[in-house]
């Protein structure tokens, strides 16, 4: 997931006219009182991080809460600041993106509210060629600080400046006392898997930041390994990071309240769903990312992710407390921003059924 803009451009306006467009284009909400069970979705991209809406959609968890989608199935805007902005702008009620789209927004929209939690583990690796872990005489179970003092002075892909690929390699450098706007080259070569693997495996770059399943993708090639792997614990500090959630204005959680409602249940079945039915689980991850990647890698990287798809939407404090300091440490954000500020915890909480926070 990128987050490469952190201001709206004529250009991303443009996109979201063209999104409103077609959304008319799907049909207007009924009026009435249905008009409060539909719901505008969007999403930033297909991807590990995203699959429990997948689920929700596939299985009619959110049809079954009596919600209806408008359009469906949910539409992929491929960028989290397009996403941010389709929200600000009312063309999208729920968004679900990065957890730094809500920050963004927040920036210009103090009533930016996250009201589920998507998945809980930073979905972002940093792979390096077999080459270099030969000449570094190190691999993925070496400790994570000769790991990081094995990359100063290399040449680090990213996505794009600002962006959580970045954001990565500065709080891993800066955790191991070093500066990674001057101990590395980092060079852009996007956020596309392909390219980035191909900078990778020509030498372009020695390492490279990349969502996954990037990592496991260069491991069944042979050329390279996932070399520090935040979601398999090898930085403590960012273990149950809260990545991808769902986000909504204010005022539309106070203008359709059942619908909200209606949202965070149907995800929350989707992820109950997910750790109940492996099986079925795994079949419909095939499906959802078939003709993206090769079975073998796809299983792979499952098996490494889906322990970061939360029980239930919830946001614990400590999920969100993890982002916020990477957010912070990453160089995303300028200072810390409180859990009561950007989380409905009371709507969540009734949408299901508990008193209080169970997290």
């Amino acid at each position: 997931m990128i987050y490469s803009s952190r201001r709206f451009s004529p250009l991303l306006l443009v996109s979201v006219l063209l999104f409103v467009l077609s959304l008319t284009s799907c049909g207007q909400a009924s009026t009435g009182s249905n008009s409060n069970m539909t719901l505008k979705v969007a999403q930033v991209a297909t991807g590990f991080g995203f699959f429990p809406t997948y689920v929700a959609e596939q299985e009619g968890f959110f049809k079954a809460q009596g919600l209806t989608l408008d359009p469906s199935p949910i539409p992929m805007l491929n960028s989290g600041a397009r996403l941010a902005q389709a929200v600000e702008a009312n063309s999208a009620e729920v968004g679900v993106g990065g957890a730094t789209d809500v920050y963004t927004i927040s920036r210009v929209d103090s009533y930016i509210q996250m009201i589920g939690a998507v998945s809980t583990g930073l979905f972002i690796d940093i792979v390096v060629s077999k080459r270099f872990e030969q000449q570094a005489h190190l691999s993925a179970s070496s400790s994570l600080a000769d790991k990081v003092k094995a990359l100063v002075g290399k040449k680090i892909g990213i996505s794009a400046p600002n962006s959580a690929t970045d954001a990565l390699v500065t709080y891993l450098f800066r955790q191991q006392g070093f500066d990674a706007q001057t101990d590395v080259t980092k060079v852009n070569v996007g956020a596309a898997i392909g390219p980035v693997l191909s900078a990778l495996a020509s030498g372009k770059v020695d390492a490279a930041a990349t969502g996954t399943p990037g990592g496991q993708e260069a491991e069944t090639q042979g050329f390279g390994a996932n070399f520090i792997s935040p979601i398999r614990g090898d930085d403590p500090t960012l273990v149950g990071q809260l990545y991808v959630v769902a986000y909504a204005k204010q005022q539309t959680i106070t203008a359709k309240p059942n619908a909200i409602r209606a949202f965070i249940r149907g995800l929350a079945q989707a992820e109950a769903f997910i750790h109940q039915q492996p099986a079925q689980t795994l079949m419909l991850m095939r499906k959802y990312l078939a003709g993206a990647i090769d079975q073998k890698t796809l299983d792979t990287a499952w098996n490494a992710t889906k322990l970061a798809i939360p029980a239930n939407p919830q946001i614990c404090h400590q999920a969100y407390e993890v982002a916020d300091q990477f957010h912070l440490k990453g160089g995303l954000i300028a200072i810390p921003l409180a859990y009561k500020d950007l989380v409905a915890q009371d709507t969540i909480n009734q949408a299901l059924g508990l008193k209080a926070s169970a997290c």
